[in-house]
């Protein structure tokens, strides 16, 4: 209450100021105000105001960026930002937020400043082909400004010819032709166009003044806008309509490069001009006698299969689609409409698997390298077990969720989220989202706790999510999320025994892999917790999610190791990761961490035989693994076997030298005969690297150790060896190195 109290203090404080003009005042009081509510939308929004009264721009564009964020429907942020952008001489960027705020003005109907943002978006940026675009369709719908839309085409032709879009360039300028057959700057684009010369606008730019429109006005100007048939602006379409008009592109593309037979090239114009008026049995007739003169393009039997659909022929649909399928640029649609089409057949299982490898693709297209493939085959296989009613749910949720516009920006999102959590094993999550999505009046509520939560309104959030379970008490979405208002809360048990639940509940559902990875939340809470963890290393070897099994052993042992001193258990719970990994054929990166955690234990109680046997079975999985190589040196040296640790290190050096990497030999001798310099093997091959490089002072310097050394152990003949070899190496004191080696060679004849 007091927090709330002095929130409208500090904001009345402000907004007295700010009417006076007192710019430092006001920025005090937003500043105050923000402390008790800190995403404030008013407060953000006053204190972005002060910081550009005060020509503080850099902290102006901050914050104005801020709230654009949080309030992305108000067109205020963007024009303040593209105020501030084109203040810094940055017109591109001012540009762009110019026109963001005429799309929010446009979503609201508000034409005359969708207009004006349009045009002064254009001014700062004369290359934004969305906004000429916009400006162009707008103008074209009023005699008063049809002259000037005759120059936003000549601009959007310009730039799709700038981008390598020749066709759509050429659909601008006929634009254009269309509203002023004889103006000759249209007559010289279209020339430069057909020469492949850069279209020149010899006008000079400006912006029209547009009249107020009328209702009537506003509406055609938008209907105009949606039957386009150029697309530099994406539309709100979805990805069936989007797809269909890309097919058309590239149907029209192959008429104009000679890739269609003679006879088809006329019935497909007429298929596409009666597709673009709307007269869709008219179109298929003539597509399909395009197909019988030849035409085998997969685009062709796409379009079919979409016509079909429309047309509510769903039998046509499925033999079309299925001839278009396997097109990396069809898949994704094609499975989505023939998921519909046998829906609408009555066949839900089939209906199912479309729409979930129509998931699958999309999830490629977006997520490459990083898709849970093991999650879809699994949900592919189980479909079958699946009653009617559940498939029924799956299919048409996963239709509500993908046949939308924004399909892409929501999935998008999601898997970017499961990519920053680390998440692999995510399909369970991501369906069932897609499935509780499908229930409309609770998506409604989850949105609104997603929103609280972001703005960290707790309270209000948990409001939300008791009134969501109160509508549907098995809505398991609302639990989870009061599970996630409690670790926020640092309720970490209360949270443990809320999951705890949930994941059993998911058990019963038959829903093993989402409960595994609740349970797996449990643990991270949990961690002492070794039944929970048992209980998921069970689920997760039953769902043979090898990797996760092996990481969840190796946690446990490594639990009973440093927190529970227990390291006879530790080395127990390694050994089953172990013959699990061997019964699962798991990949060597999955079991090596085991052995090397394995050979640490042992090594630590001085069991170093017990360490070297485990650090032999990671190196025979990757001899290269230096790390493996330089333990299994240091434990033989320890064992007193320096001769097995000299041939392990001789078959690494070998190895690195093969792969030219000299350098790295040089530097584990180097940190050998530092550990141990009284190891006269260790001592010979440094010597003989340096003097193999030309290093030869340093050679020298190694050669005497080592004849100290040799000399030492009574080994006479191989110091004289190497006395020799310095000798022959012409050092600076040569006589002191003579007449030593005189000295050995008569002592050597005297006995």
């Amino acid at each position: 209450m007091d927090a709330q109290h002095n929130y409208q203090q500090a904001i009345k404080e402000a907004a007295s100021a700010a009417w006076d003009h007192d710019w430092a005042r006001a920025l005090q009081a937003y500043q105050e105000a923000l402390e008790y509510a800190p995403d404030d939308v008013q407060a953000l929004a006053g204190l972005a105001l002060c910081y550009l009264e005060t020509r503080r721009y850099e902290e102006a564009r901050a914050t104005y960026t801020h709230v654009s964020e949080l309030v992305p429907s108000d067109p205020l942020p963007h024009e303040k930002l593209g105020e501030i952008y084109s203040t810094l001489g940055q017109y591109a960027q001012a540009a762009n937020h110019y026109f963001s705020a005429a799309e929010v003005y446009y979503a609201r109907r508000d034409m005359q400043r969708a207009i004006s943002n349009w045009q002064e978006a254009t001014q700062l940026n004369v290359d934004h082909a969305q906004a000429h675009m916009r400006l162009a369709v707008i103008y074209e719908s009023s005699e008063k400004t049809r002259q000037d839309a005759v120059y936003e085409y000549l601009h959007v032709a310009r730039l799709l010819q700038k981008n390598g879009q020749s066709q759509r360039a050429e659909q601008a300028v006929e634009r254009a032709l269309n509203i002023d057959p004889i103006n000759p700057d249209v007559r010289a684009a279209k020339d430069d166009l057909r020469k492949g010369e850069p279209i020149e606008i010899l006008q000079e730019y400006h912006a029209a003044v547009y009249p107020q429109p009328t209702p009537g006005q506003m509406e055609q100007a938008l209907h105009t806008q949606e039957e386009s048939l150029l697309e530099p602006v994406e539309e709100a379409r979805g990805p069936i309509e989007k797809s269909t008009r890309e097919a058309m592109g590239l149907l029209a593309d192959i008429i104009w490069t000679g890739e269609v037979p003679a006879q088809a090239s006329s019935p497909l114009l007429s298929g596409i001009d009666a597709y673009q008026f709307g007269e869709m049995e008219t179109a298929i007739e003539h597509f399909l006698q395009a197909q019988e003169a030849g035409l085998s393009d997969p685009g062709l039997f796409f379009i079919l299969g979409v016509l079909y659909q429309q047309m509510r022929k769903s039998g046509d649909t499925i033999d079309m689609l299925n001839q278009c399928i396997d097109e990396p640029q069809y898949a994704f649609v094609s499975h989505l409409i023939l998921g519909q089409a046998y829906y609408t057949q009555g066949e839900p299982l089939k209906a199912a698997q479309h729409l979930l490898e129509a998931l699958h693709t999309a999830d490629n297209q977006l997520n490459q390298g990083l898709v849970d493939e093991g999650g879809y085959e699994r949900n592919m296989d189980s479909l079958t077990e699946k009653t009617t009613e559940q498939l029924e749910e799956l299919a048409k949720s996963l239709a509500f969720y993908l046949d939308v516009p924004d399909w892409d920006e929501k999935l998008s999102s999601i898997l970017s989220n499961y990519a920053e959590q680390g998440k692999i094993s995510y399909v369970p999550d991501l369906i069932e989202l897609i499935i509780e999505g499908g229930r409309p009046e609770l998506s409604t509520i989850m949105q609104r706790i997603e929103e609280l939560l972001s703005k960290n309104m707790i309270r209000m959030a948990t409001e939300e999510a008791h009134y969501a379970i109160q509508k549907a008490p098995d809505y398991l979405p609302a639990h989870r999320h009061l599970a996630d208002i409690l670790i926020r809360e640092a309720r970490t048990q209360e949270a443990a025994i809320k999951l705890n639940l949930i994941a059993n509940t998911y058990l019963v559902r038959g829903n093993a892999e989402k409960a595994a990875d609740l349970f797996t939340e449990v643990i991270d809470l949990w961690p002492a917790d070794t039944s929970a963890r048992q209980r998921v290393i069970d689920l997760l070897r039953e769902q043979g999610r090898v990797a996760e099994t092996i990481n969840q052993y190796a946690e446990m042992a490594d639990l009973y190791y440093r927190l529970l001193a227990d390291p006879d258990k530790a080395i127990e719970v390694y050994n089953q990761a172990l013959e699990y990994g061997r019964q699962a054929d798991a990949e060597p990166a999955l079991t090596i961490p085991i052995l090397k955690a394995l050979a640490d234990i042992e090594t630590q109680r001085l069991n170093w035989r017990n360490a070297l046997s485990y650090y032999e079975r990671a190196l025979a999985l990757d001899p290269g693994a230096e790390d493996l190589v330089l333990a299994a040196i240091d434990l033989n040296f320890q064992l007193s076997d320096p001769a097995e640790a000299i041939r392990i290190l001789d078959n690494y050096m070998r190895q690195c030298i093969s792969q030219g990497d000299v350098k790295r030999v040089t530097s584990i001798l180097e940190e050998q005969v530092r550990l141990r310099p009284t190891e006269i093997p260790l001592r010979q091959r440094l010597a003989e690297v340096y003097r193999q490089q030309g290093r030869t002072q340093e050679a020298i310097t190694q050669m005497d150790a080592l004849g100290e050394l040799q000399l030492d152990a009574g080994r006479l003949d191989d110091a004289t060896a190497t006395i020799r070899k310095i000798v022959s190496m012409n050092p600076p004191d040569i006589q002191g190195y003579q007449q030593l080696l005189e000295e050995l060679e008569s002592g050597r004849k005297g006995s």
